[in-house]
Protein backbone atom coordinates (compact mmCIF):
# COMPACT_ATOMS: atom_id res chain seq x y z
CA UNK A 1 0.00 0.00 0.00
CA UNK A 2 3.07 2.42 0.94
CA UNK A 3 4.24 1.54 -2.71
CA UNK A 4 0.72 2.56 -4.58
CA UNK A 5 0.93 5.77 -2.15
CA UNK A 6 4.47 6.46 -3.41
CA UNK A 7 3.41 6.30 -6.81
CA UNK A 8 0.15 8.51 -6.66
CA UNK A 9 2.47 11.28 -4.82
CA UNK A 10 5.14 10.38 -7.55
CA UNK A 11 2.66 11.36 -10.46
CA UNK A 12 0.85 13.92 -8.51
CA UNK A 13 4.11 16.35 -8.64
CA UNK A 14 4.55 17.01 -11.96
CA UNK A 15 1.02 17.43 -12.72
CA UNK A 16 0.84 20.19 -9.43
CA UNK A 17 3.85 21.92 -11.51
CA UNK A 18 2.31 22.05 -14.81
CA UNK A 19 -0.53 23.64 -12.97
CA UNK A 20 1.12 26.27 -11.42
CA UNK A 21 3.21 27.17 -14.59
CA UNK A 22 0.10 27.48 -16.39
CA UNK A 23 -0.85 29.78 -14.21
CA UNK A 24 -0.83 33.03 -15.23
CA UNK A 25 -0.24 35.52 -12.51
CA UNK A 26 -1.56 38.47 -14.46
CA UNK A 27 -4.90 36.81 -15.27
CA UNK A 28 -5.07 36.73 -11.82
CA UNK A 29 -4.06 40.24 -10.88
CA UNK A 30 -6.28 42.07 -13.55
CA UNK A 31 -9.37 40.60 -11.60
CA UNK A 32 -10.87 40.80 -15.80
CA UNK A 33 -10.43 37.25 -16.25
CA UNK A 34 -12.85 34.21 -15.85
CA UNK A 35 -12.52 32.83 -11.93
CA UNK A 36 -12.16 29.64 -13.48
CA UNK A 37 -9.36 30.02 -15.46
CA UNK A 38 -7.58 31.18 -12.38
CA UNK A 39 -4.93 29.62 -10.04
CA UNK A 40 -5.02 30.86 -6.94
CA UNK A 41 -1.87 28.58 -5.51
CA UNK A 42 -2.62 28.48 -1.65
CA UNK A 43 -5.43 26.93 -2.82
CA UNK A 44 -3.64 24.60 -5.37
CA UNK A 45 -0.98 23.59 -2.29
CA UNK A 46 -3.70 23.01 0.53
CA UNK A 47 -6.60 21.20 -1.83
CA UNK A 48 -2.68 18.94 -2.41
CA UNK A 49 -2.01 18.77 0.96
CA UNK A 50 -5.48 17.61 1.92
CA UNK A 51 -5.64 15.14 -1.04
CA UNK A 52 -2.04 13.60 0.18
CA UNK A 53 -2.99 13.62 3.93
CA UNK A 54 -6.58 12.12 2.69
CA UNK A 55 -4.56 9.75 0.96
CA UNK A 56 -2.11 8.81 3.54
CA UNK A 57 -4.68 8.46 6.14
CA UNK A 58 -6.70 6.02 3.57
CA UNK A 59 -3.10 3.89 2.83
CA UNK A 60 -2.68 3.73 6.32
CA UNK A 61 -5.80 2.28 7.91
CA UNK A 62 -8.20 2.13 5.08
CA UNK A 63 -6.48 0.35 2.21
CA UNK A 64 -4.99 -2.41 4.45
CA UNK A 65 -8.48 -2.47 6.15
CA UNK A 66 -10.47 -3.36 2.49
CA UNK A 67 -6.90 -5.25 1.42
CA UNK A 68 -7.70 -7.80 4.61
CA UNK A 69 -11.48 -8.34 4.11
CA UNK A 70 -10.37 -8.47 0.19
CA UNK A 71 -7.92 -11.38 1.07
CA UNK A 72 -10.40 -12.63 3.79
CA UNK A 73 -13.00 -12.90 1.37
CA UNK A 74 -10.46 -14.48 -1.31
CA UNK A 75 -9.60 -17.41 1.66
CA UNK A 76 -12.88 -17.86 2.15
CA UNK A 77 -14.23 -18.38 -1.81
CA UNK A 78 -11.07 -20.47 -2.04
CA UNK A 79 -11.71 -22.43 1.06
CA UNK A 80 -15.79 -23.03 -0.68
CA UNK A 81 -14.27 -23.92 -4.02
CA UNK A 82 -12.07 -26.36 -2.57
CA UNK A 83 -14.48 -27.84 -0.08
CA UNK A 84 -17.30 -28.18 -3.27
CA UNK A 85 -14.31 -29.80 -4.98
CA UNK A 86 -14.12 -32.39 -1.83
CA UNK A 87 -17.74 -32.92 -1.57
CA UNK A 88 -18.09 -33.18 -4.99
CA UNK A 89 -15.37 -36.04 -5.08
CA UNK A 90 -16.99 -37.59 -1.85
CA UNK A 91 -20.33 -37.29 -3.87
CA UNK A 92 -18.74 -39.11 -7.11
CA UNK A 93 -16.90 -41.42 -4.54
CA UNK A 94 -20.82 -42.12 -2.89
CA UNK A 95 -22.31 -42.54 -6.73
CA UNK A 96 -19.53 -45.10 -7.44
CA UNK A 97 -19.86 -46.90 -4.42
CA UNK A 98 -23.76 -47.06 -4.20
CA UNK A 99 -23.56 -48.35 -8.40
CA UNK A 100 -21.70 -51.20 -7.02
CA UNK A 101 -23.86 -51.87 -3.94
CA UNK A 102 -26.88 -51.71 -6.33
CA UNK A 103 -25.10 -53.78 -8.87
CA UNK A 104 -24.24 -56.60 -6.49
CA UNK A 105 -27.96 -56.21 -4.93
CA UNK A 106 -29.02 -57.02 -8.52
CA UNK A 107 -26.47 -59.71 -9.14
CA UNK A 108 -27.58 -61.60 -5.95
CA UNK A 109 -31.07 -60.95 -6.72
CA UNK A 110 -30.44 -62.81 -10.26
CA UNK A 111 -28.98 -65.51 -8.12
CA UNK A 112 -31.44 -66.09 -5.63
CA UNK A 113 -33.93 -66.22 -8.86
CA UNK A 114 -31.75 -69.06 -10.17
CA UNK A 115 -31.22 -70.60 -7.21
CA UNK A 116 -35.28 -70.60 -6.72
CA UNK A 117 -36.16 -71.45 -10.32
CA UNK A 118 -33.63 -74.45 -9.70
CA UNK A 119 -35.03 -75.52 -6.41
CA UNK A 120 -38.59 -75.22 -7.72
CA UNK A 121 -37.45 -77.90 -11.33
CA UNK A 122 -35.83 -80.37 -8.50
CA UNK A 123 -39.08 -80.23 -6.55
CA UNK A 124 -41.03 -80.40 -9.35
CA UNK A 125 -38.78 -83.28 -10.63
CA UNK A 126 -38.95 -85.26 -7.41
CA UNK A 127 -42.59 -85.00 -7.21
CA UNK A 128 -42.70 -86.02 -10.97
CA UNK A 129 -40.75 -89.32 -9.77
CA UNK A 130 -42.72 -89.94 -6.19
CA UNK A 131 -46.02 -89.63 -8.52
CA UNK A 132 -44.64 -92.16 -11.16
CA UNK A 133 -43.09 -94.51 -8.61
CA UNK A 134 -46.65 -94.58 -6.84
CA UNK A 135 -48.28 -94.86 -10.16
CA UNK A 136 -45.86 -98.24 -10.76
CA UNK A 137 -46.72 -98.95 -7.09
CA UNK A 138 -50.34 -98.50 -7.49
CA UNK A 139 -50.18 -100.61 -10.86
CA UNK A 140 -48.13 -103.65 -9.72
CA UNK A 141 -50.62 -104.00 -6.54
CA UNK A 142 -53.37 -103.60 -9.03
CA UNK A 143 -51.98 -106.79 -11.39
CA UNK A 144 -50.93 -109.06 -7.67
CA UNK A 145 -54.76 -108.07 -6.46
CA UNK A 146 -56.06 -109.30 -10.49
CA UNK A 147 -53.81 -112.09 -10.41
CA UNK A 148 -54.98 -113.34 -6.79
CA UNK A 149 -58.35 -113.03 -8.32
CA UNK A 150 -57.59 -114.53 -11.25
CA UNK A 151 -56.31 -117.58 -9.01
CA UNK A 152 -59.51 -117.49 -6.75
CA UNK A 153 -61.57 -117.67 -9.85
CA UNK A 154 -59.30 -120.89 -11.40
CA UNK A 155 -59.72 -122.31 -7.98
CA UNK A 156 -63.00 -121.97 -7.33
CA UNK A 157 -63.74 -123.05 -11.23
CA UNK A 158 -61.72 -125.76 -10.51
CA UNK A 159 -63.65 -126.75 -7.36
CA UNK A 160 -66.97 -126.45 -8.68
CA UNK A 161 -65.85 -128.47 -12.09
CA UNK A 162 -65.04 -131.47 -9.32
CA UNK A 163 -67.76 -131.51 -8.09
CA UNK A 164 -69.88 -131.33 -10.85
CA UNK A 165 -67.39 -134.16 -12.58
CA UNK A 166 -68.43 -136.09 -9.03
CA UNK A 167 -72.27 -135.27 -9.39
CA UNK A 168 -72.09 -136.78 -13.33
CA UNK A 169 -70.05 -139.77 -12.55
CA UNK A 170 -72.44 -140.80 -9.34
CA UNK A 171 -75.27 -140.14 -11.48
CA UNK A 172 -73.66 -142.35 -14.45
CA UNK A 173 -72.95 -144.29 -11.51
CA UNK A 174 -76.19 -145.01 -10.66
CA UNK A 175 -78.30 -145.07 -13.44
CA UNK A 176 -77.70 -147.85 -16.33
CA UNK A 177 -76.82 -145.11 -19.21
CA UNK A 178 -76.49 -145.37 -22.76
CA UNK A 179 -74.12 -144.03 -24.77
CA UNK A 180 -75.96 -141.32 -26.06
CA UNK A 181 -76.91 -140.10 -22.43
CA UNK A 182 -73.29 -139.80 -21.42
CA UNK A 183 -72.80 -137.86 -24.30
CA UNK A 184 -75.34 -135.42 -23.10
CA UNK A 185 -74.33 -135.29 -19.63
CA UNK A 186 -70.42 -134.51 -20.59
CA UNK A 187 -72.29 -131.99 -22.37
CA UNK A 188 -74.26 -130.19 -20.34
CA UNK A 189 -70.97 -130.56 -18.23
CA UNK A 190 -68.92 -128.60 -20.32
CA UNK A 191 -71.52 -126.00 -21.11
CA UNK A 192 -71.60 -125.53 -17.24
CA UNK A 193 -67.75 -125.18 -16.99
CA UNK A 194 -67.02 -123.18 -20.24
Amino acid sequence: MRALTRRIAAAAGPVLLVLLAAADPALAQEGGGSPIFSVDLGLVVWTWVIFLVTLGILAWKVFPMISGSLEERRRKIQSAIDSAREDREEARRLLEEHQRQLEKARQEAQEILQEGREAGERLREEILQEAREEREEMMERTRREMEREREKLRSEIRQEAVEVAISAAERLMRSEMDREENRRLVRDYIDRVG
